[in-house]
């Protein structure tokens, strides 16, 4: 079996993809977190995507000066001033903006450092898991002095994942990272991570669950011998009828029929967020096409 265990694979990945795997820290678990929260922050920055998305979600928008890259829901979430990089911020705009608190994800250390230095309140979560995210909207919540709003979002999203019908379990191979006429990039999403738990609510069965990777790269002849029933495959980038005529026709090269092949362009399936049901239903209604 031909897997890779060693450094997370970047090729082939663009945008969220690539953003979500570094914060992970590669699937690393990311303990960091400082508090020393105001009991009222004015001033927030949201130094990732999904975070921005959770703060917007619990009402703190007003609050937000700033916002990382990629950062473009909701819309008004967009139009915030951008302190660059999740990775690497700039740290001289972080300091204009004059921020009483930074909300951050994952793998944080450097910025947190940064925040302790400055006087700034500093917290960050990890967002890998389904119980991270609920844990995320939680902390996040209280952080900002709101936690009836975070736990109205909680029940929520577990009242639409709920309501979600299934057909499954059906046999999935979730692909992460295909570009078209290009599968050396080709990664799937290990057990236990947020897409294989949001996949398994719409009713798909992970065939690389037995897996002790978080975010596998995955040989064609591997996956040939699986034989999913359903291709998912996440696409960070839009995808037009050009597109996907491309990607469907790499799968039928790999002997896959075009009926199995499911093109999911959506990025906001792959943003662990206050979305999560919604991508589940979405998920769902591809797998039982």
């Amino acid at each position: 079996m031909r897997i890779s265990q060693g450094t997370c694979v970047r090729g082939g990945l663009t945008g969220w993809v690539l953003l979500a795997l570094a914060l992970a820290g590669c699937g690393v678990k990311d303990e960091h977190t400082a508090a020393a929260v105001a009991s009222s922050p004015k001033r927030v920055i949201c130094a990732s995507p999904a975070v921005a998305e959770i703060v917007f979600a619990l009402g703190g928008g007003d609050r937000v000066v700033g916002v990382s890259e990629f950062t473009d829901w909701p819309p008004e979430a967009a139009g915030k001033t951008s302190i660059g990089g999740a990775l690497s911020p700039n740290r001289e705009r972080i300091l204009a903006l004059e921020p009483d608190l930074i909300l951050a994800q994952g793998n944080a250390e450097a910025l947190g450092g940064f925040a302790h230095s400055q006087g700034i309140a500093f917290l960050a979560l990890p967002l890998d898991t389904l119980d991270d995210l609920r844990a995320a909207i939680s902390g996040f919540a209280a952080a900002l002095g709101v936690k009836e709003q975070g736990q109205q979002r909680l029940a929520e999203m577990e009242s639409g994942f709920a309501a979600i019908p299934s057909c499954g379990p059906v046999p999935v191979f979730i692909a992460v990272g295909h570009v078209p006429g290009d599968f050396s990039g080709l990664m799937t999403s290990g057990p236990g991570t947020f897409l294989d738990e949001i996949v398994a609510r719409a009713g798909g069965s992970n065939i690389f669950s037995d897996l002790q990777i978080l975010w596998p790269k995955i040989s064609q002849e591997t996956l040939i011998r699986r034989k999913p029933a359903v291709v998912l495959d996440f696409q960070s980038t839009a995808a037009d009828e050009t597109r996907r005529a491309a990607l469907v026709a790499d799968w039928e090269r790999l002997g896959f029929d075009a009926g199995q092949i499911r093109i999911l362009p959506e990025d906001y399936l792959l943003k662990p967020g206050p979305r999560a049901a919604q991508s589940a239903a979405r998920i769902a209604e591809a797998i039982c096409q």
